[in-house]
Formats: C-alpha cells, sequence, structure tokens
C-alpha cells in the first residue's frame, strides 16, 4: 500500500464523497438473497444448513449460495483459488501480473528472517491460511521482521490451522476489490486502512469513539468497529503519535497499513472511477482459473488510469455484502445479480 498515492486519491476524488446513511439493512449474505427471493415471482429459498441456502424457481432448485459462494463455483475451483502459490502460477501462466511469493513454517524462523534481511524491498508478512486481515504486517523490514512474525504467532493462536506464513514483496500502489459476478465486472471498492481524520480539538481515541458511532449506523460496518490493538498503537508510535494526541484539523492519520475492512477500514465504492483494462483483467483472472465464476479479485495500482495493475489474489468467498453498503460512493446488489443471472441461465435451460 503506498500511502502517499493513497492521500493522493483520497484527496482528489473521494473525501468530499458524502457518509452514506441507510434507514435499515439486511443481516448477512444470505438474508439479502433470501429477501430478494422471496419477491421474485415464483421464486422462495429454503435453508439447507446455517450458512447455505437452496434457490427455487417454481417449486424446483436452482442453485445454491454456500456463505458467499454459489453453486456456479466449482469445489476444484474454490480450492485452487484459496492456494495462494498455485493461483500466482495460474496467473503467471497466463501473462497476469501477479505477486510472487514464499511460505514458511514455523520452523523455518531463520530462514525467513535471512529472506528479509537479504531483500532490497519492503515485505509483507501475512498468515497464509487466515482471513479479514488477522496477523498482517506490511512494509516489513529487518527492523520490524520479529514484530510481524509474533502478529503472525498471535493471529493463530485461537486457530486449530498449522502456522504458515506467506511472505511477498510490497508492490507500489493501492487496493481496490473488483467483485466478478458470473464471469462479468460487477462493483469495485477501495478499501481505505483504518483512519481518522483530525478536528483540532479531539484526541485520536476521541476520534476513533466519534467515527466508531458513525459506523454503527452502517448494516455492514457497524460490525467492523475500529478496535484499540497492539498493532494499533505499534503503528501510532511509528509517527511519534499515541492515542492521546490531538491531530491537527484535516489532518488525516492512518490507524493500520493493512486495507482490511474488518480492521475499521472504509469501504469506497469507486466503480466508475475504474478504467476498462482493469475491469477486463479482474474478468480475465478469474476466468483463469477453471470452474470459477464468482469471485473478489484484489488488484493494486497506482492511479485509476493504471495500465499495468497487479493482481494481489482472488477471493472465491469474497463478502458480497460490504458492496451493497459501502462507507461512501453509490451501492451495488451484487447478490440480486447474481440471483437474476444464475436464474436467467437457468430459465434458458429450461426452453
Amino acid at each position: 500500500m503506498d500511502f502517499n498515492i493513497l492521500r493522493q486519491v483520497l484527496q482528489n476524488e473521494l473525501l468530499d464523497m458524502k457518509i452514506n446513511h441507510y434507514d435499515k439493512g439486511t443481516s448477512g449474505t444470505l438474508g439479502l438473497a433470501e429477501k430478494y427471493l422471496s419477491n421474485l415471482e415464483y421464486c422462495s429459498s429454503k435453508r439447507v444448513e446455517k450458512a447455505s441456502i437452496e434457490m427455487i424457481y417454481r417449486n424446483k432448485p436452482f442453485g445454491f449460495l454456500h456463505g458467499q459462494s454459489p453453486s456456479t463455483n466449482t469445489t476444484k475451483a474454490i480450492r485452487t483459488a484459496n492456494n495462494k502459490l498455485k493461483t500466482e502460477k495460474i496467473l503467471a501462466d497466463g501473462n497476469i501480473n501477479t505477486t510472487r511469493s514464499t511460505i514458511f513454517e514455523m520452523e523455518e524462523y531463520e530462514k525467513a528472517k535471512s529472506m528479509v534481511n537479504e531483500s532490497k524491498h519492503l515485505m509483507v508478512i501475512k498468515p497464509y491460511n487466515l482471513n479479514a486481515g488477522r496477523g498482517i504486517t506490511l512494509n516489513v523490514d529487518p527492523t520490524n521482521f520479529d514484530f510481524a512474525w509474533k502478529q503472525a504467532l498471535k493471529a493463530y493462536e485461537k486457530t486449530t490451522q498449522k502456522f504458515k506464513v506467506l511472505i511477498q514483496p510490497m508492490l507500489p500502489g493501492i487496493e481496490t476489490r473488483m467483485l466478478i459476478v458470473e464471469g462479468h465486472f460487477n462493483s469495485a471498492i477501495l478499501r481505505v486502512p483504518s483512519n481518522i481524520i483530525g478536528d483540532g480539538k479531539l484526541s485520536i481515541k476521541e476520534l476513533i469513539d466519534e467515527k466508531n458511532n458513525i459506523r454503527r449506523v452502517n448494516p455492514h460496518l457497524k460490525l467492523l468497529p475500529i478496535k484499540i490493538s497492539e498493532t494499533l498503537e505499534y503503528n501510532l508510535e511509528l509517527n511519534g503519535n499515541n492515542l492521546h494526541t490531538v491531530p491537527e484539523k484535516n489532518e488525516l492519520i492512518f490507524l493500520h497499513f493493512s486495507s482490511n475492512i474488518s480492521l475499521g477500514g472504509d469501504s469506497y465504492e469507486v466503480s466508475h472511477l475504474i478504467n476498462d483494462s482493469m475491469k477486463k483483467l479482474a474478468e480475465k483472472s478469474v476466468a483463469a482459473i477453471s470452474g470459477l465464476s464468482t469471485a473478489g479479485v484484489d488488484i493494486l495500482f497506482r492511479s485509476f488510469h493504471d495500465e499495468e495493475p497487479a493482481v494481489l489474489e482472488i477471493n472465491p468467498g469474497a463478502n458480497l455484502r460490504m458492496h451493497h453498503y459501502p462507507w461512501k460512493g453509490t451501492p451495488k446488489s451484487p447478490v440480486h445479480d447474481l440471483i437474476d443471472s444464475m436464474l436467467s441461465s437457468y430459465k434458458s435451460g429450461l426452453k
């Protein structure tokens, strides 16, 4: 994440946008799907299990939604996309610019440290098989490698997963989640790392509390407040700040380096700013994995007109609901669009 580019994009394009307000929201992606199906003629749904629904047309199933992933995604495709190294190879073989990662296990600490020490680039260290931004550290160099490794270790403490970290060079640019629904570009969310804007009066801690109060009226973001953590306080200290610092009026302070919404980041819907070549790149990336039709593609670019962006990863379980309730920007409706596409395909097969 290049914060100079991000600041420029925010100041030039996004900060003046109004924060979205929602009268009410529907709980979860499955809830959105159930509500939409109930309003479609001859359609209904049935809970198969807690995280899955069967979608029904004229008393016959036309598809399933398992969590965030539709039945049009094959099990093999999901497994492939979740294997970051295999995905990188598939993308590279398809001449798609992507990351070059290395995986290290617990006993390879010294080997991983040597790699970072010898690198001429800043690195990213993140848990190989965890989600929601847990344990990720950006801008890793020899001075903070131990901190980054410990953050990954801590992220694994409450899981049954075997410790593995993925280390990759930091690429220049800012990250956006491009959502592909049934093979076609649907929407784009610029995920901005957790931040506050000073008013010259309140402390960082008070500004965090104030922003969390605003997030509580967003049906999606209310579940993802900015949390005070060791990592957040460490990030503040890097720039000579702490929770009691009073930022100047309009001073933008980032609390995390990772852009995950789950860490209290902001979601900006930016489909109208994304150039066509990046939209096609996202579609091509999903198509590169046989059997995958709906997924999120995380793309890093230097500007909205970048002709040489890089694909960071493909997420077959990308959160669809967040595109319905962005922090700023025009809300999209990928859950509805997904159902419409699957239903249309089913009806075509009946003819």
